[in-house]
């Protein structure tokens, strides 16, 4: 009997350890901008947590979530796995989302779009995260592969030998001689940045991030545990 208590009782913290660790985060913008709200329980309505219809991009930190574009779990639904959603187009959401839960475990559902690939939300501030401003110490241009710069010259056909028949030529309105040749000319020229290495200064440590642009006032934004944050 204990020992069927004590198997009964592992299987609940078991389950509700599962639960408990599910978490999904919306924002009101694809691309994880605007407001963003930490959900870790069914929301039959997101207007309870004052994002109406407006979650246009999702990150999935933890567990199944199935999300649909009406209220009580109704319209097109789809289960996002865990991973990073900069928009729901790929899902197949013309509209927002309005309502989500957890996914069932085990069960297949038929639309189960993969989540993006990169690094899109890693630098995207999370809800409800602390924010400082920390000084840049440099920043470095790595550039990118050459471009080849081509054009087009025309070259004027060399004059004919004989000045009588030039002349002759000119007074009839035609050339004579070869026509004027078009000769393609290209050289090499520096690339583009392709991005920029930036390093700054976190509790005395220095760090170095990548950047796709550099960032301004000499100053960048970083979480409590010096991570940068955009």
């Amino acid at each position: 009997m204990k020992t069927l208590i004590k198997t009964a009782i592992a299987a609940c913290t078991l389950v509700l350890g599962t639960q408990a660790m599910a978490q999904i985060v919306i924002y009101e913008r694809e691309g994880f901008r605007g407001r963003s709200v930490v959900v870790d329980k069914d929301m039959r309505n997101l207007d309870r947590r004052g994002m109406g219809d407006s979650a246009k991009s999702i990150v999935v930190e933890r567990g199944r979530w199935e999300v649909c574009d009406e209220p009580r779990f109704q319209g097109r639904c789809a289960v996002l796995r865990r991973g990073n959603y900069p928009t729901l187009q790929g899902a197949g959401f013309t509209s927002n989302i309005s309502s989500i839960r957890k996914a069932s475990e085990g069960r297949r559902y038929d639309n189960e779009p993969q989540a993006a690939a990169g690094d899109d939300y890693q630098y995207r501030r999370r809800a409800s995260e602390r924010t400082s401003e920390v000084p840049v110490t440099s920043v470095r241009a790595i550039m990118g592969p050459p471009n080849q710069r081509c054009w087009v010259d025309r070259q004027a056909a060399p004059a004919p030998a004989d000045p009588a028949a030039a002349l002759i030529a000119g007074i009839l309105g035609y050339q004579v001689g070869p026509a004027p040749q078009t000769v393609q000319r290209c050289r090499e020229v520096q690339g583009a940045p392709a991005h920029y290495e930036v390093t700054y200064n976190f509790r005395g440590s220095p760090r170095t991030v990548q950047m796709a642009a550099p960032p301004a006032n000499n100053k960048i934004v970083v979480n409590q545990r010096g991570e940068p944050r955009m």
